[in-house]
This record gives structure tokens, C-alpha cells and sequence, in this order.
């Protein structure tokens, strides 16, 4: 299950706009700005304007790149054994066997609670399926529908990848 088609494509603008100011840092501090940005410019920088393309530039890129490939990633996948929650920046793996519930929390986002090998209460948010408290009516109509029929599918393939583990009849 993927986040609704807006929500990646928001998130795949964002890294556009991310790598678009990187360059654009870039070329301001080589001084390429008529010319376009070449690796000449990069040759015959000054070790000042290096360090700054370095600091400011790289980490802008690079976010950026990382942002728009898991654009079409961010969502949560089941596989037989696990639950992966498909983040921004990261993957998290549950074990199936170690899930307890998927519960919305006051904000209106979605957690997916687990316990750690150790018997710790854990809890995983699900970007994906999780508005924040500014969102509009407008988006919301359209995001929110979507995003609760996507929980509840992965609840229900919880539980029923939960009585196959257990040797129940998935269908009584």
C-alpha cells in the first residue's frame, strides 16, 4: 500500500525543489550564474568556495536525490513475515508476531505499535497514512478516505496473517 498519489508527488516536488536550490547555491557561489554551472567552475574555485558548495550544497543534493527515490516507496509493504514502514528517509521492519495494534493518535496521524525482542512497547508512525493537524478541509476530503481505507486494509492483513501464523482458520 502507497501513500495517495498527491502525498508522493508532494514529497518527490519537495526533493525537486531541494536539488533545484542546491544547484542554484551552487552556481551563486562559483559565479556562474549567466554561463550555467560547469565543472570548470568547480576547478577554478577557491577553497573558501569549495567549503561552501561542500556545506551548503552537497547536504541540499543529496536530501534532495534521497527524497524524490523514495517518493514512490513512502507507503507501508507486507511481505509474509514483516511489515515495512516505507518513511521518508528510512525503512522500518516489524515482525508480524510482535505487532499489537495500529492506533490513531490524538493528532489524527497513525502508530503502528509493536514490542521490541526484549518485551519494550514500541511504536512506528506510518507517514503515509498520517495528516498533520494544519491540513485543510480540502486536502483532507480527498487524502483522509483514502488513508483510513489503507489502514484498515493493513489491519485486516495483520490479523489475518496473524491467524495463519497461529494455525486459525483465517476464514471461519
Amino acid at each position: 500500500m502507497r501513500a495517495h498519489p498527491i502525498v508522493r508527488g508532494a514529497l518527490a516536488l519537495s526533493g525537486l525543489l531541494l536539488i533545484v536550490l542546491g544547484l542554484l547555491w551552487s552556481s551563486v557561489v562559483l559565479g556562474a550564474e549567466g554561463s550555467g554551472l560547469r565543472l570548470e567552475h568547480l576547478v577554478r574555485a577557491s577553497p573558501v568556495e569549495l567549503g561552501t558548495v561542500a556545506v551548503v550544497s552537497v547536504p541540499l543534493l543529496v536530501v534532495g536525490v534521497v527524497r524524490v527515490a523514495r517518493a514512490a516507496l513512502f507507503g507501508v509493504n507486507c511481505t509474509g513475515t514483516e511489515v515495512r514502514v516505507h518513511k521518508v528517509m528510512w525503512t522500518r521492519r516489524v515482525p508480524i508476531g510482535r505487532i499489537t495494534e495500529i492506533r490513531r493518535t490524538w493528532t489524527g496521524k497513525f502508530d503502528l505499535r509493536w514490542e521490541s525482542a526484549e518485551g519494550w512497547p514500541r511504536r512506528t508512525r506510518v507517514p503515509a497514512f498520517s495528516l498533520p493537524l494544519t491540513t485543510g478541509w480540502l486536502v483532507r476530503q480527498w487524502l483522509e478516505p483514502y488513508n483510513d481505507q489503507c489502514v484498515a486494509a493493513l489491519r485486516e492483513w495483520i490479523e489475518q496473517e496473524r491467524s495463519i501464523g497461529s494455525g486459525a482458520d483465517p476464514h471461519p
